[in-house]
């Protein structure tokens, strides 16, 4: 009988180890399977880009993508993002093989860097005069300032989020009625409707009841958004109100993970505040508001009337937290004037749907101009802004001069 056990117990530790062996050899040929189709995708990418190159070098646009991008993802290497765009000119290839053309990157019509490159000497050596340079970036100029000074002079067009960029890139897009965007625009003309806010809004509008809520990851931005949000709410605490914080900031997270359920069923309010005050940065942020119909309220250094229908927001840099508070706990507590804020969806629709309009297809529609376009010498100045050489001094700097504002003609000479 012990014998039989025993014999039992080997058998069932055999069969352990065999069935752990099995399972080893299963993952290793499925990862060995997937890295042999990644090679061949990879490989065919490049021999069709070979081809393209081939058969219609002088129709097509090379893009070489030095640093990162962010939409790599759908790019990989070839055209594959323009016809997915519906892009108008589909003649750019993107790709971020630098052995394309044996490593000669002057044979690249342009090269495309992300905010990286600032603070990078992984430079191209050898440089065509008919290249172009670009830089593209999303990030704000106060996250990724241009400090060093090899930076003037190198890039040929800017590609960003900033509206006098050569080719601008912004978070979101407004359309009229038509379907032609509007804004954002250095130079917009509104319109204003008197026409009354449809009832399908009308009913989400009633069934709010709560004040305002705020998500948020980026805790202690540089925007000084937390010190105005702590005095709103001490104000808003004495007319009954509050201001409820999701996010990695709060520990606390959207029932269901749902955030915009949450929003367009309970609350009155959004807070979009920016993490940095930066000429022009106006992110996503806006359309929690915006397609939850909660109002935005917002924080940052744009002119937002470049960039929201007027009525339609409230700005909190323009008023006392004090008077902020007043101005929701009246609208709360009005329900005709809370619709006016919304009067707005009767002539614009705001969402972050380029269509045809992406700004990789302006992007490929820029190069296909064949201009020559000179380099930018005082890029560090267009990006960081007159006084924005500050972003660029070190924490034993800020140390020593901290609650000191500094003189602007001083921050000028280390340009």
């Amino acid at each position: 009988m012990a014998y039989l056990l025993n014999l039992a117990n080997y058998t069932v530790k055999t069969m352990v180890y065999v069935f752990f062996f099995i399972s080893i050899c299963v993952v290793l040929h499925i990862w060995l399977f997937t890295y042999v189709l990644n090679l061949a995708d990879d490989v065919s990418s490049i021999f069709s880009i070979r081809k393209c190159l081939e058969t219609n070098s002088k129709h097509i646009k090379h893009i070489l993508i030095w640093t990162n991008f962010y939409y790599y993802h759908l790019i990989k290497d070839g055209k594959v993002i323009l016809p997915s765009l519906n892009c108008s000119n589909s003649n750019c290839v993107f790709t971020k093989n630098k052995a394309l053309f044996d490593e000669d990157y002057s044979r690249f019509d342009a090269i495309l860097f992300n905010e990286d490159i600032l603070n990078s000497k992984d430079r191209p050596l050898n440089r065509n005069q008919d290249q172009v340079y670009i830089f593209n970036t999303l990030e704000s100029s106060q996250v990724v300032p241009a400090c060093e000074v090899y930076n003037d002079g190198f890039f040929n067009l800017t590609f960003t989020y900033r509206l006098d960029s050569d080719i601008m890139w912004s978070y979101f897009v407004v359309r009229n009625r038509k379907g032609k965007i509007v804004a954002p625009s250095i130079s917009v003309k509104w319109r204003t409707s008197s026409r009354p806010v449809v009832k399908k809004i009308k009913s989400v509008l009633a069934g709010k009841r709560k004040a305002a809520v705020w998500l948020v990851s980026d805790c202690e931005a540089d925007s000084l958004r937390d010190e105005y949000l702590t005095r709103l709410q001490e104000h808003l605490f004495h007319f009954g109100l509050k201001i409820d914080v999701y996010g990695k900031c709060s520990h606390k997270r959207c029932p269901n993970d749902d955030c915009d359920k949450v929003i367009k069923k309970h609350y009155y309010f959004y807070m979009a505040f920016e993490n940095s005050s930066a000429e022009d940065y106006v992110t996503e942020k806006v359309l929690y508001g915006y397609r939850n119909y909660a109002v935005p309220v917002v924080y940052g250094g744009a002119n937002y009337s470049r960039f929201l229908p007027p009525s339609s927001y409230i700005n909190a840099r323009e008023m006392h937290p004090y008077n902020l508070a007043f101005a929701m706990y009246q609208a709360i507590k009005t329900p005709a004037l809370y619709e006016t804020y919304f009067k707005w969806t009767n002539l614009y629709t705001i969402n972050a749907d380029y269509k045809s309009d992406h700004p990789i297809c302006n992007l490929c529609n820029t190069l296909h101009r064949n201009q020559i376009y000179s380099t930018k010498d005082k890029f560090r100045l267009w990006w960081n802004g007159r006084n924005g050489m500050k972003w660029c001094l070190s924490t034993e700097y800020w140390n020593e001069t901290a609650n000191i504002n500094i003189d602007t003609r001083h921050i000028l000479k280390l340009y």
